[in-house]
């Protein structure tokens, strides 16, 4: 079953963008537009809170995610004059799971430089269900820099994923979550959430499976390379 937060509710144009996700199949084109415009959404979610703040905006993504979804939501920051203030982390993740445990070590990793005392994070993911993902990376994330504020951005949650992620940090941090979603769903069919976003994210996207997605660097990485670094900065954890 799925039900929809107040924020969507609001927004009729992203319930339809959410819910189509479910029917793109073989069309990676059209999938990652969709993607991209969810971004652009759920940057609108966190805007209102990020006018008050005088700080550093830091969007931490998956490589998965980083062209579509995340840059979705930096396009629409920038569009409100928050882009000198975006810094961006990426993270390529690895997939294990043995016995009942999933892991997601961090395999590779672009990162920006941060205020570490004065900065805001917004955690993009295109779906969080166990949260083992955002997790991972959102503690490497704080081990940068002290946030004020952390909004975790996601188009659906899985029912219970907020106390899931909760429970795995301390009050002090926890307490700074914010959630920005548009949808949750109650129902899981082997590590799919149903209906979810339609299925496995990487393929979907075109980018193949959890191993073949990790070769791809995005057009979004090379291009703040360029601009920040002028030469390639990326690193293995």
């Amino acid at each position: 079953m799925r039900t929809y937060t107040e924020l969507a509710k609001a927004d009729h144009n992203v319930v339809k963008l959410v819910d189509e996700l479910a029917t793109i199949k073989g069309s990676p084109e059209v999938y990652r537009h969709q993607m991209h415009e969810i971004g652009k959404h759920l940057a609108e979610g966190v805007l209102k809170s990020l006018k008050s703040s005088t700080s550093n905006i830091c969007v931490v993504c998956t490589v998965e995610d980083a062209d579509f979804l995340a840059r979705g939501l930096i396009e629409r920051l920038e569009e409100y004059g928050f882009g000198s203030r975006v810094r961006l982390i990426c993270l390529w993740n690895a997939k294990i799971r043995e016995l009942d445990v999933s892991l997601s070590p961090i395999t590779r990793e672009y990162k920006e430089t941060l205020d570490a005392e004065a900065t805001d994070f917004i955690i993009v993911k295109s779906i969080i269900s166990g949260a083992c993902v955002v997790k991972t990376n959102l503690t490497k994330a704080i081990s940068l820099a002290r946030p004020h504020q952390i909004y975790v951005a996601a188009p659906v949650l899985l029912e219970g994923a907020e106390k899931r992620l909760a429970r795995e940090f301390p009050y002090e941090i926890s307490n700074k979550f914010e959630f920005v979603h548009f949808a949750v769903d109650t129902e899981k069919e082997g590590e799919n959430v149903i209906p979810g976003i339609g299925g496995s994210v990487y393929e979907l996207l075109g980018l193949g499976n959890s191993k073949e997605k990790n070769k791809y660097v995005p057009k979004l990485v090379k291009e703040r390379r360029a601009k920040f670094f002028g030469a390639p900065l990326l690193t293995h954890a």
